[in-house]
């Protein structure tokens, strides 16, 4: 008998807070990957250990962690009445090719963790977050070793102010008017506010094709460049089994010191699906003035398993000229394969 007085009361102490939120949808969610390559590089004079590693993401010739998928959060959707709903988000990175080491493991603080408003208005958040620029996802490879972001053919994470990463104090603003959404953000330096980073993002809906153009300019923001913009123009096209994507970059730095560096990005990708294998060819270059140029490839296949299970296998190379030993191309491979699990 006593025993089920306390299932009772233990029942109802769950029960409670949970009719109490009724308003209140808590997710919790979370992404991991890990993947087995074989790195190699030509024109390094012998200096790269080429072989076998387990990791995250990295790159063809970065066997490390990092510009992975892996996270873990919780989100929260408070129903506020009259079309208005409270967010909340706390999302965290984590490694599982360092995890146990007790350097790289579950780091709190490094994704998204903002409040906001979401309404007929539009969507306001505040917090940290990624700043318009970034379409990282627009690669179909982005966070596998072959991606275009750590390979050559896109700008990285560059601070949370471009594809990808993360930037503290922002409030970023985003809608959508018919075939036209729009996507803007500010972020403070709390040192000088003069300093305020700024970033925008329009995207126009075509039916097949997704025509983007995003802009950043960070300059003087905390330790960053005088000068430092980014501008992009992206198209996306699918139709049936077919996806193209395009994009062209343009950024620019000057230092305090005076000195100034600008380049290009190009990268277009394509994939076929048949069933629930996706093949995907990626091509890219870089051209930096007064500097080294790159070239990108990678080709896989992808496997979906479910619309939370993938497995993927290709091969992913880039060389960049005159920067090996002698002055000869430098270039890496990399061959492998991994697994992504959603929930």
């Amino acid at each position: 008998m006593k025993k089920q007085i306390l299932a009772v009361a233990v029942a109802g102490a769950f029960a409670a807070p949970a009719f109490a939120a009724a308003d209140t949808n808590v997710t919790l969610f979370g992404q991991l990957q890990t993947q087995v390559v074989h790195h190699s590089a030509s024109g390094d004079g012998g200096a790269f250990d080429s072989g076998f590693r387990q990791h995250d993401a990295g790159s063809v010739g970065g066997p490390t962690d990092g510009a992975g998928p892996n996270a873990f959060g919780v989100m929260v959707a408070h129903d506020l009445g009259n079309g208005l709903t409270a967010l909340a988000k706390l999302e965290s990175d984590f490694h599982t090719g360092s995890g146990g080491d007790g350097t790289g493991g579950f780091n709190t603080g490094s994704r998204d963790i903002y409040v906001g408003l979401d309404g007929n208005f539009g969507r306001v958040i505040a917090g940290r977050m990624t700043s318009s620029y970034n379409t990282a996802g627009k690669d179909p490879l982005n966070a596998t070793f072959m991606q275009g972001r750590t390979n050559g053919a896109r700008l990285g994470g560059d601070g949370g102010f471009g594809n990808g990463a993360y930037v503290d104090r922002g409030i970023r603003y985003s809608n959508s008017f018919g075939m036209v959404s729009v996507d803007v953000g500010a972020f403070i330096d709390n040192m000088d506010d003069s300093d305020t980073a700024f970033s925008g993002r329009v995207n126009v809906d075509l039916g097949d094709v997704d025509l983007y153009v995003a802009h950043v300019d960070a300059g003087d923001f905390e330790a960053r460049d005088s000068r430092s913009r980014n501008t992009k123009l992206g198209a996306d096209w699918s139709a049936g089994a077919f996806r193209v994507v395009g994009e062209v970059e343009d950024i620019s730095r000057d230092s305090v010191g005076g000195m100034s560096q600008d380049f290009n990005t190009y990268f277009l990708s394509g994939t076929y699906t048949m069933g629930r294998n996706d093949f995907v060819l990626n091509l890219g270059h870089s051209r930096i003035d007064n500097a080294n140029n790159t070239d990108y490839a990678a080709i896989a296949v992808k496997h979906n398993f479910s619309n939370r299970v993938m497995a993927f296998a290709g091969v992913g190379y880039n060389s960049t000229d005159n920067a090996g030993v002698n002055n000869s191309d430098l270039s890496f491979t990399g061959v492998g394969g991994g697994m992504r699990v959603s929930f």
